[in-house]
């Protein structure tokens, strides 16, 4: 009993303490009155990256929607505004993980880290563009897992001969994006081999049994990465103090203010979504390309803009575990549970979208699971590696460009 009323001091104390310093935090942000506090957020979301520039497109696609002009030329503004306010969105996020525990913070960031593509996901479901949820969704695995994680490779082995990263942690990311592509190839079995005049349904019965299961899936996934086996995720830093000190420069808004920004992003990602979803089929027949490739290639590559650049800059410092979850991490999110999610939203809604994602899509997701596998299961990578997954997406973006879909 001592020992318990001892452990409880302790604990009690380290929450106070907490909680003092959090209260000193907020103290400090306000100190100078609350319009320098503005000045100075504002300053840190705004104007410290240059990308922020393509913010400037939001205005014109307003404009062009309200006019009712080129739906090329919204669809365009609308993907060029909103890579900057994904970017943003990320790091508000990490602004916020700040003031929680390590628990909430990943958390946080698995729940932001795909709002851009759920966003547009939700808007093309509520159109009933099912099949652009798919391969957009599809797209950001592909793209995460190739380009991404590709590009990655590359940048770091062009500074280091070798790097190396936790297998085990790998591992157990490749199997749950294998998992996933069982998840797809199932329902496009059943729907295969059906015998005709069977019972219609039964892909989309089997596709939401397994998104559940997936769900669960992915709880589980997020108590083995946060809770039971945090060590395997997590790249030791050398020096704590030095990055105590750099966490303390970096805190800009606080955790009220992280949160009003959360929001205002948020607004403006359902908007540019919206305005870009509402245009895609027009822009596509006016551009001349398929739609499937603006929804595969094209929004993925720019939805993921910001993972692309922190794991590329991560990869560079020599920090591939960070790297790698950021890539490989994104995929699994995207797979075992964005894609399940819609499903079963979808299946509150009476909406028919199903895991059914057809041959040449899911056999894309297939083998391009099986190349990032065999190119981690050694835990090292090197630039050469990173060359063939890009080139390995020039070429699955090549097949999207000539892939024709059913009617």
């Amino acid at each position: 009993m001592s020992n318990n009323h001892k452990y409880s001091d302790i604990e009690s104390s380290a929450t106070n303490d907490k909680g003092e310093k959090e209260e000193k935090e907020v103290e400090d942000l306000l100190k100078d009155g609350f319009g320098a506090y503005v000045q100075r957020s504002t300053n840190a979301l705004l104007f410290q990256n240059y990308l922020n520039l393509l913010m400037l497109n939001t205005p014109l696609a307003v404009i062009w929607v309200w006019n009712g002009w080129n739906p090329g030329m919204v669809f365009l503004f609308s993907l060029l505004a909103i890579a900057p306010f994904a970017e943003r969105l990320s790091f508000v996020t990490e602004q916020l993980a700040m003031y929680t525990s390590e628990t909430l913070c990943g958390l946080l960031n698995a729940t932001f880290g795909n709002v851009t593509e759920l966003i547009v996901s939700l808007f093309a479901l509520q159109r009933g563009m099912l099949r652009i949820v798919q391969v957009s969704l599809l797209g950001s695995v592909l793209s995460n897992l190739l380009l991404v994680l590709g590009c990655a490779f590359f940048a770091g082995g062009v500074s280091f001969k070798s790097q190396k990263f936790n297998k085990t942690s790998v591992s157990v990311n490749i199997g749950l994006l294998i998992i996933g592509v069982i998840a797809l190839l199932f329902p496009m079995m059943i729907d295969e081999t059906e015998p005709v005049g069977s019972a219609p349904g039964a892909a989309l019965t089997l596709s939401r049994a397994i998104s559940v299961l997936l769900l669960l899936l992915y709880a589980c996934y997020i108590y083995f990465q946060l809770v039971s086996h945090t060590y395997l995720f997590n790249e030791e830093d050398e020096d704590d103090d030095d990055n105590e000190v750099e966490e303390e420069e970096e805190r800009y808004l606080g955790m009220w203010g992280a949160i009003f920004w959360l929001g205002v992003i948020t607004v403006f990602i359902s908007l540019l979504s919206e305005y870009m979803v509402d245009a895609l089929e027009a822009a596509a027949v006016g551009w001349g390309v398929p739609d499937l490739f603006l929804g595969t290639i094209i929004i993925p590559i720019v939805g993921n803009a910001a993972e692309h650049a922190a794991a590329i800059i991560f990869a560079v410092k020599n920090k591939m575990e960070l790297s790698l979850g950021i890539a490989v991490g994104s995929a699994v999110q995207i797979g075992i549970f964005v894609v399940p999610l819609l499903v079963v939203v979808a299946w509150g809604a009476d909406v028919p979208l199903s895991l059914n994602f057809h041959a040449f899509e899911t056999s894309t997701m297939f083998c391009s699971v099986l190349l990032v596998g065999f190119s981690v299961i050694t835990g090292e990578s090197n630039w050469l590696q990173g060359l063939m997954l890009v080139l390995a997406y020039c070429a699955v973006a090549a097949g999207f460009f000539v892939h024709v879909d059913e009617e």
